[in-house]
């Protein structure tokens, strides 16, 4: 069986009220720019469709028809990012499950794997609250950045959950038995008062969850919001850093490097201890010339607890096997001499360096999405986002 903990005890919430069994899950979208366009009776419909209400969130269809495919022994279309994962010799987050710091992986029983499941077992929710964000990330697209979606002509900005927030607030307060919640935007920390709404619906049993906020670092946090933030049983704020100097804002458009160096620093002096703050970084064929650099950056600064290198799948064309061997064979070789020379601290070297070697020595450069990528990359330059050989103009020699 294609199993996997999420399926049974934890719920993903879109910031259109779309419901999914976590953040990795990537359905086919049906409802592309053209087709909205194209058929917007339809459209109207789905969106109808998408209304949740807060006793069922967690049995909405898309659920029930994945858990179903599940116990009939097959794979959920969906799941595609995890497949490729350990396709390509990668631990996926269906293997690490929801709660990947617990000491042993959770295992879900047999009797439990049911079809339809109560509010009182969910124990995980991700919740993707808005697309407002202040960057235009070469790997993100419109349902994450209200800027992109300006670029593409798309005007309206989710900016929350819309007619569905009472009933996800009111799901919240009834799932008794919570025990975890990440949450993403756009960028979180952006609308300060919607992330305390959202917050506050689970104070009363803040000493039983952890919260993991995924952020892009550009905005400081305020002692009123940390004060929130530490009354929970520990935070993680994972910021997506990805490459230090150049390379961060090349790969995250409208970023200021020095900006995010100056914010991280400051957030060890308003949290508490139960507060780490660890890298999300997405490796891109961008970012990993600056692996080496950004490891011991991150190595060098006392407010980081640990990187976590996740090697991008899609889009495709931005994967690094289109690479040059040789550029890879000697990132690997920086990395390796690196840690010879100044010994990472445990938590880089026992967690994140071997996660590293194992896909570098996995991956199989290949010229197949070349062409996509210069197209891709054409297109930035046209659309004014991003000239990509003009800020990194020794980037191309490393191309297949």
């Amino acid at each position: 069986m294609f199993d996997c903990n999420y399926f049974w005890r934890a719920v993903s919430i879109s910031s259109d009220g779309s419901t999914e069994p976590c953040c990795h899950f990537t359905p086919p979208n049906p409802w592309t720019h053209d087709a909205v366009r194209d058929n917007p009776k339809e459209f109207d419909q789905y969106k109808k469709n998408k209304l949740l209400a807060d006793h069922k969130i967690q049995n909405s269809k898309i659920l029930t028809d994945i858990r179903k495919t599940v116990l009939e022994g097959g794979i959920p279309k969906g799941c595609q990012p995890c497949v490729e994962c350990e396709k390509n010799g990668g631990e996926s987050p269906r293997q690490k499950g929801y709660d990947s710091q617990r000491k042993k992986h959770i295992n879900i029983s047999a009797s439990e794997k049911q079809i339809v499941r109560p509010i009182e077992h969910i124990e995980h929710m991700d919740l993707f609250m808005n697309n407002i964000c202040n960057f235009k990330c070469v790997m993100c697209s419109e349902d994450f950045s209200h800027l992109i979606a300006k670029e593409k002509g798309i005007k309206n900005p989710i900016v929350n959950w819309g007619d569905n927030e009472e009933h996800i607030l009111k799901f919240m307060r009834k799932a008794k038995n919570l025990k975890k919640i990440t949450i993403a935007g756009g960028e979180p920390f952006y609308n300060i008062a919607y992330l305390h709404k959202v917050l506050e619906a689970v104070l009363p049993i803040a000493k039983n969850i952890k919260i993991l906020i995924t952020t892009n670092g550009s905005n400081k946090i305020m002692q009123q919001t940390a004060d929130l933030l530490n009354q929970f049983k520990s935070v993680a704020l994972s910021i997506s850093v990805d490459a230090i100097g150049k390379h961060s804002e090349v790969q995250r458009v409208k970023s200021n490097w020095k900006q995010i160096e100056s914010n991280i620093a400051s957030m060890k002096d308003v949290f508490k201890d139960n507060v780490n703050i660890e890298l999300n970084s997405t490796i891109t064929a961008i970012t990993l010339p600056n692996l080496p650099e950004l490891l011991v950056w991150a190595n060098d600064n006392d407010a980081i607890e640990w990187v976590h290198p996740s090697f991008v799948t899609y889009p495709i064309h931005l994967r690094i096997d289109v690479l040059k061997p040789e550029a890879i064979k000697d990132i690997k070789e920086q990395i390796l001499v690196l840690h010879r020379k100044i010994q990472f601290k445990p938590k880089i070297a026992d967690r994140c360096l071997g996660e590293i070697f194992k896909i570098l020595d996995g991956v199989r450069p290949t010229a197949i999405h070349r062409e996509k990528f210069d197209e891709y990359f054409d297109e930035l330059k046209a659309s004014g986002r991003l000239d990509l050989h003009k800020e990194l103009p020794q980037f191309k020699n490393l191309l297949m």
